[in-house]
């Protein structure tokens, strides 16, 4: 008589089991595709997701509501059902060091302690490194252009932008981001106006930078050293701008950024344009385009066609340096899977 075998019944799981166990893995394939992307500056944040395709989830909130940037982004990650295992960071601050001690913010921290907040991976790059990332990604929709052009071509990017400090960068033609600090190069004087300005201003600081007069803080010193009267706020200034002394003050401000510019695109070799970041500028789009800036910018008298074939433009997008980070991800993609 032969045998004859029977299989084994296996127990089979409840299908909600199994819909958990899929949806599970799908969470988990999601969290190890996103990165949280945070622009960190000295007066506030901006912190959003990124999934491959779209910035998400987006928060702006200013940095006096928390003690430390660990605490800021521990708050961010508990808003969310499923918070990412990555994030990159562009921080207003010098990256090349582990500890990093921002200039214009009391807030000190390192990979370390920003991976203990809930990530797996980590990655810090200047502020401005993000936004040259950014730089050919912009369209007309993201720009307004300040003056006119002769020419308007492809070709290495350049971007400095006031806000509590001065930061500066590069998109090299080719595929490369240059970054430094530019933003502590000495402010140089065009006219005998100018150098008596800077000359008040070496009395009170010795060494005058650029950032000492194209940054929030630097806006003030540029009106107490030019009508000895001492403002609380670059709001004071540009709220209104219609009096004498402010209007002056704003007049200087935009011909020392102008100088300052020009010198820019002609170390970079920027035929591909300048663009204009930062919080001051960009709130007030008028003043520029009114100003003496362009005129400043073109007046070359060794170079003239040479700057007057540059664009300049004020960038209108709202979150320049989380379009970099995009950008960024999407370049270092392959090698972070």
């Amino acid at each position: 008589m032969g045998s004859q075998s029977y299989p084994f019944p296996r127990p089979h799981k409840p299908l909600i089991f199994l819909q958990d166990a899929v949806m599970l893995a799908l969470n988990m394939q999601q969290k190890s595709k996103n990165w949280l992307i945070a622009d960190v500056g000295a007066t506030s944040c901006r912190i959003a997701v990124y999934d491959g395709g779209s910035i998400d989830n987006l928060q702006i909130s200013r940095n006096d509501e928390h003690s430390s940037l660990e605490a800021k982004l521990s708050g961010y990650l508990k808003s969310m059902q499923n918070p990412p295992a990555h994030a990159v960071l562009a921080v207003a601050a010098s990256v090349e060091n582990d500890d990093i001690c921002m200039m214009n913010r009391d807030w000190q921290f390192n990979r370390e302690s920003l991976a203990a907040v809930g990530f797996d991976t980590i990655k810090l790059i200047n502020d401005f490194h993000a936004i040259a990332f950014a730089l050919p990604t912009f369209g007309d929709a993201d720009r307004l252009e300040v003056g006119e052009a002769t020419h308007y071509r492809n070709g290495t990017m350049a971007v400095l932008g006031p806000g509590s400090g001065l930061g500066m960068a590069a998109w090299v033609e080719g595929g490369a981001a240059m970054f430094g600090e530019g933003g502590h190069v000495t402010l140089p004087a065009r006219d005998a106006r100018e150098e008596q300005i800077l000359t008040r201003l070496r009395d009170r600081y010795g060494h005058v930078s650029a950032e000492r007069v194209l940054s929030g803080p630097g806006l003030l010193a540029l009106h107490k050293a030019m009508h000895d009267e001492i403002l609380t706020s670059p709001e004071d200034i540009f709220s209104e701008p219609s009096t004498n002394a402010k209007a002056d003050t704003i007049g200087q401000f935009y011909l020392f950024l102008g100088s300052v510019a020009a010198d820019l695109a002609l170390i970079t070799g920027a035929t591909g344009g300048v663009y204009i970041a930062g919080g001051i500028v960009p709130s007030y789009p008028d003043l520029i385009a009114n100003a003496g800036f362009r005129q400043r910018f073109e007046d070359n008298n060794r170079y003239p066609e040479y700057m007057r074939s540059i664009p300049t433009w004020v960038i209108s997008e709202p979150v320049p340096g989380l379009r970099g980070l995009a950008a960024f991800i999407d370049q270092d993609r392959p090698a972070s899977r």
